[in-house]
């Protein structure tokens, strides 16, 4: 009787074990396939920014700007030089030592207000040429998004020789980011063809 007890017991928690797969309705539950991340991609902007042509196009704007600026200050100089000159007229040949006083004090305010409109110069053509980098990078990284997710990276970070010693080639994307990124103007058929990562080959070896 005892054994049977022991035999029936087993019976109902080797049943209750099997039981402990399946799901409500009875069906197996299913491993869910999780994405390969936890890599580390590196991209090289400068490069990048060469292939599609936007290194030289972010020169020219930049050139632009500087010219605009330039024609500025010289109009502005122009027209204080002109101010200065019309003043020194009015006081004669044989000005006063009060009129001479004026007239250093006059070119001394002339001199500061250039320099001051050099210096706002000098920062808006920086932070002109910032924000057309910033402008790059914002372009850029839905593509470094789209390339990271592909290849199963967490992370992707810029390639700079001052903080990066070594590179694995294999860890660098610019390649896969360039082409899928447009070209600018004539840089669309004169940039290099992309050259595949071994980890990109390797993708695609195995999957074929």
């Amino acid at each position: 009787m005892l054994s049977r007890c022991s035999i029936a017991a087993l019976c109902g928690l080797l049943l209750a074990c099997v039981g402990c797969g399946k799901t409500a309705q009875g069906e197996p539950t299913a491993a869910r396939p999780e994405k390969p991340v936890g890599g580390v991609g590196v991209v090289d902007l400068d490069l990048l920014a060469k292939r599609l042509g936007r290194d030289l196009e972010m020169k020219n704007a930049v050139e632009e700007r500087l010219a605009s600026l330039n024609s500025k200050l010289t109009t502005l100089q122009g027209s204080l030089r002109r101010l200065y000159e019309e003043k020194k007229e009015k006081f004669g040949e044989d000005p006063t030592d009060e009129q001479l006083k004026e007239l250093r004090a006059t070119e001394d305010r002339m001199e500061r207000e250039l320099l001051d409109v050099r210096r706002k110069s000098e920062v808006e053509l920086s932070n002109f040429r910032q924000a057309l980098i910033d402008q790059f990078r914002e372009q850029a990284k839905p593509v470094l998004r789209e390339v990271a997710a592909a290849l199963g990276l967490s992370i992707v970070v810029p390639k700079n020789d001052g903080l990066l010693l070594t590179i694995d080639p294999a860890v660098e994307i610019t390649d896969e980011v360039a082409a899928k990124m447009p070209a600018t103007g004539d840089a669309a058929t004169e940039q290099e063809p992309p050259r595949k990562s071994k980890k990109r080959a390797a993708a695609e070896t195995s999957s074929r």
